[in-house]
């Protein structure tokens, strides 16, 4: 007996299999409120946007040679000898294509008026030249194709390398911006489209050699058979474009749509947030707005679908046609004697030859067009963020002494109200301050403009006199140590994880003292390789860390610098006690040499700074040692004080 089967598959999936029913989702079927749609997603940001609904089919024909001239400027810049060596291969093919038809039309005649040997006898030289002549083509191609192997790889990573040097490069205020992570979404698109760049530059850039080089022949023969060539391509040519207009405006208008979802996709699958889907029983919800969100995307590019096929199939009706009519000239010029059958052989052969070139023509002009669409979108970004890199002067900061705020506020772009208002403020060597506040009460922003993140909209940031918006950011943050509340948790070696950033001239013993000074260095030694050991469970051979060890890692990093200027943004909140009396421990020690900003809602901590900024709604509302301030009436400090003694 076979055992009974057991039905496992979730009632989402059930619905996937029914064609998308993404209602029907165990709340459905309870009666429980039924999920609501995701929003719709509209991507705002480009400048361009409705240029391919206002732009005419010169104005997009035009998009290919500019695609060409962007393919041959990345060409050029990441291999000149290989992109010389395609230009030249390109002009030899074409030339060889043009010897082999002119001797082939030289030959023809030869053949056919003589008896076959002595036709032969007159023709081999003509002959001779035409085998030469393709076989010294087809090396060109093959040569050609050789350098845009090469060309490609070269070509992708560049164009991604330099998007992501200007993300790391820009201030962070190009991060606010109204529509940034859609253009970035796009750009990258751009990026990707790289990969096939050179490819498909020589396919069409050799299309238009061969058809110049059987145009000429053509020509040569008879004038007509050009015209009625030429007329048998131009349907398909702007069916071509048409239809890469319309791909176009499917890929506009889904791109924030697939921008989220991409981002929601990696939330869904890592590990980091499996416990919470599960256990919050949040999968069903969260696959439904996926599905929703793969349903909207589907839905766009399937009305997309009709008039393509609509648009490329009276495209290639025409072209067929038009294709008839060059036939019938043809046969038309014979039979009245305009032209001899020899010729008409010709004519024949330089007409395959020129409907091939035409054809590579049109298929990769539409290729080409996209390109140009995606590029143009990938250049527009880069040069936006060009302008918005982190070139703020060349003033050499050095570790400070003293750090002044001279009526300093920063307001976010698209922002009405300043996240942080003006303040006015002194921090010293030796010391150690602690921030307090509520929520929102401006706290990071200020972090930011302390360490040069960001220069202030309003007013100056002094390091020993040297004002941070005219000086070299890079100098800056060589003697910062920042632990962020969100730090990063790299895929890389437990060496890395401590060291990233600074050069390893001190080799592991001083690597091994950062560890020590944040109660690490026995997990570290525990690990299978020790300080080899890769940080990431969903790599083969990886190992993961528990939050709070992360947490101590993320400490270490900036201990291991050594800064001037020491800043830790909740550095605790994930670790036990032990660990964060570590942490802050090890702060007092190292604070004679610097200055130490410290954020934290743990305010049993704040006990040992020896200063404490309460901040509320972007303003200082008050400042003070701990017990001074919680002794005073009215203190906000006090309060908060107050409010976590209860919980």
């Amino acid at each position: 007996m076979t055992a009974p089967h057991h039905r496992t598959d979730s009632p989402a999936l059930d619905a996937a299999r029914r064609g998308g029913e993404t209602a029907s989702l165990p709340a459905a079927r309870t009666g429980a409120p039924q999920p609501s749609t995701p929003p719709e997603l509209d991507y705002n940001g480009r400048k361009h946007r409705r240029a391919m609904d206002d732009a005419t089919l010169w104005d997009m024909a035009r998009r290919i040679p500019t695609a060409l001239i962007q393919t041959a400027r990345l060409a050029w810049t990441v291999d000149r000898s290989m992109a010389l060596t395609i230009v030249v291969c390109q002009l030899l093919s074409g030339i060889g294509t043009a010897v082999m038809l002119s001797a082939v039309a030289q030959a023809l005649p030869q053949l056919m008026v003589h008896d076959p040997r002595q036709g032969l006898a007159q023709a081999w030289p003509a002959l001779t030249a035409a085998v030469v002549a393709m076989a010294t083509g087809a090396s060109m191609w093959i040569l050609a194709d050789w350098a845009t192997r090469r060309l490609n790889p070269k070509i992708a990573s560049a164009a991604d390398l330099e998007l992501v040097d200007l993300h790391m490069r820009a201030e962070l205020a190009a991060y606010d911006a109204e529509g940034f992570g859609d253009r970035s979404q796009a750009a990258e698109i751009g990026a990707l489209r790289a990969v096939d760049l050179a490819n498909d530059a020589k396919t069409l850039t050799n299309g238009f050699v061969q058809l110049v080089s059987a145009a000429t022949v053509l020509t040569s023969l008879h004038p007509l058979l050009l015209g009625v060539l030429l007329l048998s391509v131009i349907p398909r040519a702007m069916g071509g474009v048409i239809a890469a207009r319309i791909d176009y405006r499917v890929h506009d208008q889904t791109i924030s749509a697939r921008n989220v979802r991409g981002m929601m996709r990696w939330w869904l699958t890592t590990a980091e947030l499996a416990d919470e889907l599960r256990a919050n029983t949040m999968r069903g919800y969260l696959y439904f707005w996926y599905r929703a969100m793969c349903d909207r995307v589907e839905g766009r590019e399937l009305e997309g679908a009709r008039p393509y096929l609509l648009i490329t199939l009276l495209a290639a009706s025409l072209g067929g046609l038009f294709t008839l009519g060059m036939w019938a000239s043809l046969a038309a010029l014979v039979l009245g004697g305009a032209m001899s059958t020899a010729i008409a052989g010709t004519a024949v052969v330089a007409s395959q030859t020129a409907g091939r070139a035409l054809n590579s023509i049109i298929r990769y002009s539409t290729v080409m067009f996209h390109h140009g669409l995606y590029l143009s979108d990938y250049f527009a970004f880069i040069d936006e963020v060009r302008v918005m890199t982190t070139a703020r002067g060349t003033a050499q900061a050095k570790p400070p002494r003293q750090i002044r705020l001279e009526g300093a506020s920063y307001t976010y772009p698209s922002k009405d109200t300043a996240a942080v208002q003006p303040i006015t403020l002194t921090l010293n060597r030796g010391e150690v301050v602690a921030l307090v506040g509520e929520n929102g009460a401006g706290k990071s922003t200020l972090i930011r403009m302390l360490t040069g993140l960001t220069v202030p909209t309003e007013g100056r940031v002094l390091w020993d006199g040297t004002d941070l918006a005219t000086a070299d950011a890079e100098s800056v943050w060589r003697h910062v140590g920042l632990v962020p509340q969100k730090y990063g948790r790299w895929p890389l070696a437990a060496r890395e994880n401590i060291t990233l950033g600074q050069p390893r001239e001190h080799g592991d013993e001083r690597v091994w003292d950062a560890a020590d000074r944040v109660g690490m260095a026995k997990a570290l030694r525990d690990l299978p390789d020790q300080l080899d050991t890769l940080l990431a469970r969903s790599v083969w051979g990886g190992h993961e860390l528990s939050g709070g060890q992360w947490q101590r890692l993320a400490c270490a990093r900036a201990m291991y610098r050594e800064p001037a200027v020491i800043v830790l943004d909740e550095p605790t909140s994930e670790m036990d006690a032990r660990g964060e009396h570590t942490i802050f421990r090890e702060l007092r020690a190292m604070a004679p040499n610097r200055i130490t900003v410290v954020v934290t809602h743990r305010l049993d901590n704040v006990r040992m700074a020896d200063r404490v900024i309460v901040l509320d709604q972007g303003r200082i509302r008050e400042q003070g040692s701990f017990d001074k301030l919680i002794a005073t009436e009215g203190s906000l400090l006090g309060e908060l004080y107050a409010l976590a003694q209860d919980r």
